[in-house]
């Protein structure tokens, strides 16, 4: 049993990976418009990843190596600091 469903690949993608990896690019020193283009990359290749898994397009040998990633996205950027996000949502300031 995987640690991590991939059939909901594009929702955590879109709730949790773009917003955070943007995030961090943002603390790096992207700005501006750059920083709308990488949502709008991050958006398309997770996107069309997800949709290639629940149409059968992705050889089974991937599908291990895909849930790696990730997961370890996810936890990377919750290791480095996700909770400013949440700081901005929550209006304790960011």
């Amino acid at each position: 049993m995987p640690a991590f469903d991939l059939s909901i690949l594009g929702e955590y993608a879109l709730l949790v990976l773009i917003p955070g990896i943007v995030e961090t690019a943002k603390k790096f020193g992207l700005q501006g418009n750059w920083c709308l283009g990488l949502s709008l990359v991050l958006g398309a290749v997770f996107l069309s990843l997800s949709q290639g898994l629940a149409q059968g397009l992705v050889p089974e040998a991937a599908l291990p190596w895909i849930n790696v990633v990730v997961v370890g996205i996810g936890g990377a950027l919750a290791a480095s600091g996700y909770y400013d996000i949440f700081k901005k949502f929550t209006g304790n300031g960011g």
